[in-house]
């Protein structure tokens, strides 16, 4: 910036020019002064802020140097006024001060347009953006690997030609490791933070493998010691990303650490060594997690967890077993449990739901871990035992959230939520073999429930999902393969009071599931699946209405197979005229004409049904009943349209309006 009459830079806010004494003006000093403390500012952020903030700094570096191109305007457009040496001096008539107080606004006024304009990030300045971004991190990963391959290939090659032995390329892998980890603390110090960080990543990732090789590869230490190293290096991970404040680091730590029994795996099984490691594994990153407000690492604790836990249980699991399996499978389940809902325990504020992503999924493996494990080792009516101390747990955990001054309200129901679910699994789980869908259908409700509760999309989507599962494992797994009932072959099919509680018990929860999902959605007006208001509830009423009416068909066709074999066609022709019936005047009551069409649709195939199949399949005095009820039935509807004649026609009226 300089000065308009002898183009001398200017440095500070001054009055006057220094060099030939030129008169900025009082409203040109001040401006001064703000340009030039913004630009002090901003440098100072500039020497002190992070690499990751930096593009938010050159930001505003840059609008300080387009403030500085509009007070240069300004200067110059000042040098033509006549009192630009003497300001204050000379006193004007009224109407000059007007003019020029009139021309000053106008002057200030048109540079605030310009000023929106120029900050507009322009394409350019979003091509080097992109240019920058790639240059500092993508370059810096490929050359890292690309450096982790060259020095593996030095070793090969030198191995090759007997250069250097398994004890060196060892050595000297660790102390290519150390040099990454040292030189990415220089770089943080020099204030390249994000160089530094993938540098010390790249450190770690190497002392890691060098582990590894130094163990599986080369045999040269022990499996005690390898192990011994790579915890430490662990720990070293963890501590490292504490101090440099970057999760990341912290993530690489947790895939080390989960990785170390994997890599240093003789394939002989050491169970309790394992999942006490595993388990001190995830109470140290569960308190960084807490320390640090990370709660991505309790994601990735529980994904490796059960991850780890699974492959162990594939290959070496057995009743023998159990006991240690059953304790500390449920350790990780309560561990995972109560991680969501420490902030709300410990901490004043009220935190956000992100954790809680982690709450079904931990439920869902636990328990069905569990169900196995005791039903191989024990009796079915042990399970109760797990699920009656969960709710036990969960309810002790939502009283003493409810006594505190915190009115969190979200984790209060979540925690009263799981309660009831496994208070509601335990019933059936006690008293009947075949639960699944009696705990599926239970689940997906207060699912629901959390989901409208808790306004959150992503819930209610899943007990969508579960409903759909729940609904299709009953109509056709439940009846063919748990209760041996065939919807075809009638020869396939048991006596028809052959486990007819625990049918009857399944039938009428997956049904009511259904029913409520159509009583919820249609209180809230979801849209989820339908995408127009309120259309939700209407679909969940169908899938309701159509399981009811498969169910109905398959108990009547069964109860009259066994019972009065020469009436089972005529009593289904009678059930479906009852049910299109039912649907008719239910569809007058709502003035609902979806309804009333599906109810004339089954009608016709009723009517299809009578006069093609019953008078030729039936005997006569089934027949006739058959023919009678449906006669009336029909006779009854068409009364119906009449009466309701004008209500249907002012319905269709205002649809069209």
């Amino acid at each position: 910036m300089h000065c308009p009459a002898c183009k001398t830079a200017i440095n500070q806010a001054l009055e006057k020019c220094g060099s030939c004494g030129y008169v900025f003006g009082k409203e040109m000093r001040e401006k001064l002064e703000l340009y030039f403390e913004i630009k002090n500012d901003a440098e100072q952020v500039k020497a002190l802020v992070k690499e990751e903030l930096w593009n938010k700094v050159k930001n505003v570096t840059n609008k300080v140097e387009q403030f500085g191109v509009l007070l240069e305007k300004d200067l110059r457009g000042s040098s033509a006024q006549p009192f630009a040496r003497e300001e204050y001096q000379v006193s004007k008539p009224a109407s000059e001060t007007f003019d020029k107080e009139h021309a000053a606004a106008t002057s200030v006024s048109e540079p605030k347009v310009s000023v929106q304009r120029t900050f507009m990030p322009s394409q350019k300045q979003h091509s080097g953006q992109f240019e920058v971004n790639f240059g500092q991190k993508w370059l810096l990963i490929i050359g890292i690997v690309t450096m982790v391959f060259g020095v593996g290939y030095f070793l090969k090659y030198s191995f090759e030609q007997g250069w250097i032995g398994p004890a060196g390329r060892v050595s000297m892998a660790y102390a290519w490791g150390m040099v990454f980890l040292v030189a990415g603390n220089l770089f943080r110090k020099k204030q390249y933070e994000i160089f530094g960080l993938y540098l010390a990543g790249g450190g770690i990732a190497t002392l890691y493998f060098s582990t590894f090789a130094a163990f599986q590869l080369y045999a040269l230490i022990g499996q005690v010691p390898s192990f011994a190293v790579m915890v430490l290096i662990t720990v070293l991970a963890a501590a490292l990303a504490i101090v440099y404040d970057n999760k990341w680091l912290a993530v690489l730590g947790i895939v080390g650490g989960f990785l170390t029994p994997v890599m240093l795996s003789t394939g002989q099984d050491n169970q309790i060594v394992l999942m006490t490691y595993v388990t001190i594994l995830n109470l140290g990153l569960l308190a960084i997690a807490f320390y640090k407000k990370w709660d991505i690492l309790n994601v990735f604790g529980f994904f490796f967890t059960y991850l780890l836990h699974a492959a162990w249980f594939s290959r070496h699991y057995d009743n023998t077993k159990f006991w240690p399996g059953i304790i500390f499978l449920n350790l990780f389940y309560l561990i995972y449990s109560v991680i969501p809902f420490a902030y709300q325990f410990v901490r004043k504020q009220e935190e956000k739901m992100d954790g809680f992503i982690i709450i079904l999924p931990n439920s869902l493996l636990a328990f069905g871990y569990s169900y196995y494990m005791i039903t191989e080792y024990a009796s079915l009516q042990w399970v109760s035992v797990i699920t009656i101390s969960y709710a036990v747990i969960f309810l002790i955990m939502a009283t003493c959230l409810a006594r505190t001054d915190k009115q969190d309200q979200d984790a209060f129901v979540v925690l009263l939520a799981k309660a009831a679910l496994f208070l509601v699994i335990t019933i059936p789980v006690i008293f009947s073999k075949h639960w699944i869908t009696i705990f599926w259908a239970a689940q997906a409700v207060v699912l629901l429930w959390m989901g409208l509760r808790l306004n959150r999309k992503t819930v209610v989507i899943g007990s969508y999902l579960l409903a759909a599962l729940t609904t299709a494992k009953f109509l056709f797994y439940d009846y063919e393969t748990v209760f041996q009932v065939s919807f075809t072959y009638a020869y396939r099919s048991l006596p028809y009071t052959h486990m007819i509680a625990e049918r009857l018990l399944t039938s009428a929860m997956a049904l009511a599931s259904l029913y409520l999902f159509g009583y919820m959605t249609g209180r809230e007006s979801l849209s989820i699946v339908s995408g127009k208001n309120g259309k939700d509830s209407h679909a969940f009423y169908m899938f309701f209405g159509i399981a009811l009416f498969i169910v109905l068909n398959m108990e009547t066709s069964l109860f009259f197979r066994d019972y009065l074999p020469a009436a089972r066609f005529a009593a289904l022709s009678v059930l479906w005229t009852v049910f299109s019936v039912a649907l008719m005047l239910l569809g007058f009551k709502e003035n609902h004409p979806g309804l009333r069409k599906v109810s004339l649709g089954l009608f016709a195939v009723t009517l299809v049904k009578v006069f093609l199949f019953d008078m030729e399949n039936i005997s006569t005095p089934y027949r006739i009943i058959s023919f009678i009820i449906l006669g009336l039935v029909l006779v009854g509807t068409s009364y119906l349209y009449y009466k309701f004649k004008d209500k249907i026609q002012s319905a269709m009226t205002a649809e069209k309006v």
